[in-house]
């Protein structure tokens, strides 16, 4: 890494990568424009609230940026998201160079597994990296609803409470192999604490659903849960909340994966856009929760 290093400062006249600061963020939206960032402008608002969560820059020597990536530890898997490089500065190595530095960063934090969403441009530098394909995701949106596609079970299905985190917590941690916490808790704190829990009869979580209702279109992930019955029943139960309003949730899992059945059975429509790659081990965990839906902010 290190003669790459060299190559893109040489190249680059004067760039360097650093960790962004508190006075980087006005830069930082000017860079978005610049790139015409696609990803959701509050992404920034999410993943500040992740602790030990980290951006790097890279400085021109006028101070401007021209480049930018994320880095998300949750504990044994870490995130790397955000990756952008101003058009002037491209072909120059910066973005392989900003993406070693997130890599480094997750793993002196304990990551084994790094995950991301890959646009089409920067796809060959994640291979030259080591990242392996994973599947694409799929975008599916529900634009309208001209007939009731059925009811959620109430009894089944509740309001997602202060209480019920340390919960869900650990049964998410269980059945996805990351401590999303951290992520799970600020997506609550950005959307105002809205989504829903299922239970079995026994009372134990076997699902849940996190939505952010004052957008159109509504946003859902994460979405996770244990039967097809229960992510049924928190579907229908967030259709019921948004009313009128478009739905818009990300699916990462193959194609034979139950939540596209699902999806597709009321009426989504989906398309198929980022590739999902992984570095380092596979993580695998013991089963529990099947993830129907992930946050649209960050590969989890």
């Amino acid at each position: 890494m290190a003669s790459n290093r060299r190559e893109v400062l040489k190249a680059g006249a004067g760039l360097r990568v650093r960790r962004m600061e508190v006075s980087d963020v006005e830069r930082v939206l000017e860079l978005r424009s610049v790139v015409r960032w696609a990803a959701d402008p509050r992404a920034f608002d999410l993943l500040r609230g992740v602790r030990d969560a980290r951006w790097f820059v890279a400085g021109a020597a006028d101070g401007g940026l021209v480049g930018m990536v994320g880095a998300v530890p949750l504990g044994a898997v870490g995130i790397l998201c955000h990756l952008a490089v101003h058009h002037e500065h491209r072909g120059l190595g910066l973005g392989r160079e900003l993406s070693a530095w997130a890599v480094a960063y997750l793993k002196g934090r304990g990551a084994k597994t790094i995950r991301l969403y890959a646009t089409g441009p920067a796809e060959d530098i994640y291979r030259s990296l080591g990242f392996r394909e994973m599947g694409r995701r799929t975008a599916y949106r529900l634009d309208g609803r001209e007939a009731a596609p059925g009811s959620a079970d109430l009894r089944r299905v509740d309001t997602l409470r202060f209480g019920d985190l340390p919960e869900l917590y650990g049964v998410d941690l269980w059945s996805h192999g990351a401590d999303r916490s951290p992520l799970i808790f600020s997506a609550l704190g950005l959307r105002h604490g809205k989504g829903f829990v299922a239970r079995d009869a026994a009372g134990r979580i076997e699902g849940y659903l996190i939505l952010d209702a004052s957008r159109d279109p509504v946003r859902i992930g994460p979405f996770s849960a244990r039967t097809t019955d229960a992510a049924r029943d928190l579907l229908l139960r967030t259709l019921e909340a948004a009313g009128d309003t478009p739905v818009r949730v990300i699916a990462t899992g193959p194609n034979d994966c139950p939540s596209h059945d699902l999806f597709q059975s009321l009426g989504f429509v989906g398309r198929e856009d980022r590739l999902r790659m992984e570095l380092g081990e596979e993580v695998a965990g013991p089963g529990g929760l099947v993830q129907y839906g992930t946050t649209p902010f960050v590969a989890t």
